[in-house]
């Protein structure tokens, strides 16, 4: 019997919020992330590209920064956050799992990176293909239901629970509330299976997300 569980290369959102935002503008049904004065300009597009510029109003304009703040003064020194999300490996392979009430795991690590003023929240974003029952008692041991079990560890700084969590969408693996250079949040998949489990090969399709807190 084999039981094959894929992991999907995660992709990196494209939510990024300013590094400052202090002087942002919103309510409920708008939000401007930065203003200028001038008496010109605008949005130009063509089929190939989008150009956002102003005439006058640009007064001193560049980066200035100190210890505890950075301004970035000027429409064209205005710039956005960025983030990155990479994984160790995008391929989780139990193996063949021949003997019941063994518990079986494979690991991968999840490295995010954001200069976003918020932190970041990593989740499962998709689930797809099918696999083991789940696990409802926090721990993968096979002594929950049938005996079969499947069922995904966090560890990390910014780990979001503990024990062992059903895989299933927008579970949340770990977040933070400010800026990380390489925060690493180890993925450990387990299964177990149980004296009723149909023998075949199993697949499943995991997409992970991250993104930039609002």
């Amino acid at each position: 019997m084999r039981f094959k569980k894929s992991l999907l290369g995660a992709l990196a959102v494209g939510i990024f919020l300013p590094v400052i935002v202090l002087a942002a503008m919103s309510s409920t049904n708008y939000y401007i992330y930065a203003d200028s004065l001038d008496f010109g300009g605008g949005l130009g597009t063509s089929t190939d590209n989008n150009l956002q510029g102003s005439i006058g109003g640009e007064v001193s304009p560049g980066i200035s920064t100190s210890t505890s703040y950075q301004v970035n003064a000027g429409f064209q020194a205005m710039v956005r956050g960025a983030l990155s999300l990479n994984l160790s490996s995008n391929n989780i392979d139990f193996g063949s799992m021949n003997t019941v009430g063994t518990v079986v795991s494979s690991a991968t690590n999840a490295t995010v990176d954001t200069d976003s003023a918020t932190g970041y929240t990593l989740s499962v974003d998709n689930v797809s293909g099918d696999f083991l029952a789940a696990v409802t008692d926090g721990v993968v041991d096979g002594a929950g239901g049938s005996g079969e079990e499947y069922g995904l560890a966090v560890s990390g700084n910014h780990a979001d629970y503990a024990g062992d969590a059903a895989v299933v969408n927008n579970l949340i693996l770990s977040h933070f509330n400010l800026p990380v250079t390489s925060d690493v949040t180890n993925l450990t998949f387990k299964a177990v299976r149980g004296s009723s489990s149909v023998a075949k090969t199993y697949n499943q399709s995991i997409s992970l997300t991250a993104a930039a807190n609002p």
